[in-house]
């Protein structure tokens, strides 16, 4: 805050001063003061005015400056009034009130939002829970009577597994971390079980999957990047030309960090685009002319790896290729 500032603010207190020493003037001139004095007696007063001014200035830019400090080494700035040093004033003691006030008003309401969102959270998890077992037993159904319909069921309940699968990561991405364990595994037994675990449908879509250029191990947690993994076929099959769908998985250890590229033969993404493809929400002039997609998919994926550690880059030309780029670090602290 400047001086110039808190003079603007005390417009009303100077005015009071000047009118109140007018007031005085005008008496002392009719006692017969001379001007000489009268001007004296303007000058001290002025001083005595300024210098008043300027310590209550300096005391709360002080103030202030303290206030503004300790906001900044807070990671939780709401407890601004709790951190404080006493009010000094009967104003700060009403402001701080008021503060204090507001911000546990604002403490439970976001408590009774978080108490909500947990609730809401518990119930779908439940519910994926609970959907999964009749999705279970159609598929036991129909792997015991094996007919071409049956097999076409299974490809589209697999289907509804990922998109089941696609909400309970969703709902649990907040708390990824007390759902991990990171340990060395096999990319190529994880891609695997991938596979396997949706084969009537890659079968349904006529997909040629290469994996004979997976050889390395990676440190990561199976189930999450099993989910990365998933999502990124998925997509590479829903976004597939009209040439039978083709998806090469490849691994090549780069020194510092293993990458594995997946890449398929579908209509490619536009250069303009392939930068917010992680986006939240973002589908594409491929997801709007297809409209299936919901633009979560992608952004699950990158979210996931940030949380994991794993780099993730897409590369693409338009109606040739797509290539998903998954970058897992190394580290020599690992091999213990």
């Amino acid at each position: 805050m400047k001086f110039s500032d808190y003079m603007k603010d005390n417009q009303i207190t100077l005015l009071v001063c000047f009118a109140g020493g007018l007031f005085f003037s005008v008496l002392l001139l009719a006692f017969g003061i001379s001007l000489s004095e009268m001007a004296l007696l303007w000058v001290c007063f002025a001083i005595i005015v300024f210098f008043t001014m300027f310590a209550y200035f300096r005391k709360q830019q002080k103030r202030i400056q303290y206030l503004l400090e300790t906001m900044e080494t807070l990671d939780k700035k709401y407890l601004i009034a709790e951190i404080a040093d006493r009010p000094e004033t009967e104003l700060e003691k009403i402001y701080f009130r008021l503060l204090k006030t507001a911000l546990k008003s604002m403490t439970d309401e976001v408590t009774e939002i978080r108490r909500l969102n947990m609730e809401y959270k518990d119930f779908i998890e439940q519910w994926i829970h609970e959907i999964k077992v009749p999705i279970t037993g159609v598929q036991l159904l129909c792997e015991n009577n094996k007919t071409e319909i049956m097999r076409k069921i299974i490809a589209q309940t697999e289907l509804m597994e990922q998109s089941i699968e696609k909400v309970l990561f969703y709902a649990r991405l907040g708390s990824v971390e007390k759902d991990y364990l990171i340990k060395e595994i096999s990319l190529k037994q994880c891609v695997l079980e991938v596979l396997s675990r949706n084969k009537q449908f890659l079968i349904h879509n006529r997909v040629c999957v290469h994996t004979d250029s997976i050889s390395d191990l990676v440190y990561s947690d199976s189930k999450w990047l099993g989910f990365i993994i998933n999502q990124i076929i998925f997509n590479s099959i829903k976004y597939c030309s009209d040439k039978p769908p083709v998806i090469h998985l490849k691994s090549k250890d780069m020194g510092d960090y293993v990458t594995l590229s997946i890449t398929d033969n579908g209509i490619g993404i536009k250069q303009s685009e392939v930068n917010r493809v992680f986006d939240k929400g973002f589908v594409g002039s491929n997801g709007r002319m297809r409209k299936k997609s919901t633009g979560i998919g992608l952004y699950l994926c990158d979210q996931l790896c940030l949380k994991l550690g794993i780099g993730i880059d897409i590369e693409s030309e338009i109606g040739c290729y797509t290539t998903v780029l998954l970058h897992f670090p190394k580290s020599n602290h690992l091999n213990v």
